[in-house]
């Protein structure tokens, strides 16, 4: 009984010493382009613009995108695989081109810093 107190003490410390975050991955997206000519990586382009106008559709009101990626792989024929959303052009032996899928491309991480004149004079 003694021992068996001793393990569970251990283990709760170790809980505690252990943290797990949970953090949700942004999908990405991977188009793969049919050549390297100037045809083929405009239209890879016009397949990205269109993508992210769909993808913005699709996950409205949804608590999980990568549900909707997988069941909208038909329509670009594309492959939805450990987060990445890949869409490959013709033979695919072009350019390739990739990047987040986000709902709202003007949210930014970096943190913005405010300048006070009165502050930077005083200090």
């Amino acid at each position: 009984m003694k021992n068996l107190k001793k393990v569970i003490f251990i283990f709760m410390v170790m809980m505690l010493c252990v943290g797990v975050e949970a953090k949700s991955e942004m999908p990405k997206y991977k188009i793969i382009g049919n050549s390297y000519q100037q045809k083929d990586i405009d239209e890879m382009y016009e397949v990205k613009n269109q993508l992210l106008k769909d993808y913005k559709e699709w996950v409205k009101g949804v608590d999980n995108p990568d549900q909707v990626l997988a069941d909208h792989q038909e329509d670009y024929q594309a492959t939805f695989r450990q987060g990445v959303y890949t869409i490959t052009l013709g033979n695919g032996e072009g350019k390739t081109l990739t990047g987040d899928l986000k709902v709202n491309y003007c949210e930014s991480t970096q943190d913005i810093e405010t300048k006070s004149l009165i502050w930077d004079w005083l200090f």
